[in-house]
């Protein structure tokens, strides 16, 4: 192959890369705008169904006093409640001041899921050990390793009960450490996870529980 030709491939073989590239950045803005919007239209729905708890356990509570079996139940025995949305279900609301952001939870986690919401990774509120996981769009959590030591995060519940939360410690964890996810969950109360760009990282956001808010 002559000189001239070679270069002509190179130039063809650079061209199709760049192309390569540009689709790839176009098609990741494409789904991280897809994942908002879903993200921002569940969360209406999940806003609307908790004004909607709060008014009716409003009522109850100034109706009766409530049974003595309903009585003997703790709030950590309570079975989480959950909402069915377009066949999907959510167990609340995870809201960041700082990052502006408030976005659905999903119960329990797959990628399918998390391409639209962020999801339960484990734990629950119940029991102060929730872990929540979430991509890194720029819609979602991108931004988290900006929170700062005393930054607030604030759980609802379905049922409108809501969690506030400080953030008090930040790990980086590569991509095989999943284990130590869960290293923590007795001094923490919430965990908030999300992958770096590479993807072979996971920034870690620890939080500790504060009264109910």
């Amino acid at each position: 192959m002559t000189n001239k030709k070679c270069g002509r491939v190179l130039i063809a073989a650079g061209a199709l890369v760049l192309c390569a590239a540009v689709s790839l950045v176009a098609y990741n803005r494409y789904t991280d705008k897809k994942a908002g919007e879903a993200a921002e239209k569940t969360a209406a729905v999940i806003r609307e169904h908790i004004e909607s708890s709060r008014k009716q356990l409003t009522y109850d509570t100034e109706s009766e006093s409530g049974s003595e079996a309903q009585q003997d139940i703790t709030y950590e025995d309570e079975e989480p409640e959950a909402l069915d949305i377009d066949g999907e279900l959510y167990i609340g609301l995870l809201e960041i001041p700082k990052l502006g952001l408030e976005l659905p939870v999903t119960k329990g986690w797959d990628y399918n899921k998390m391409a639209h919401a962020l999801c339960q990774y484990s734990g629950d509120v119940r029991h102060n050990d929730l872990i929540i996981c979430g991509h890194n769009y720029t819609s979602y959590l991108i931004d988290v390793d900006q929170l700062a030591v005393g930054d607030e995060m604030i759980f609802t519940e379905i049922n409108g009960r809501k969690h506030s939360y400080t953030v008090g410690w930040f790990e980086l964890l590569g991509g095989l450490e999943g284990e130590k996810l869960d290293a923590k969950t007795e001094d923490w109360d919430l965990t908030v996870f999300t992958c770096t760009w590479s993807g072979y990282s996971r920034v870690i956001v620890r939080c500790i529980g504060s009264d109910e808010v």
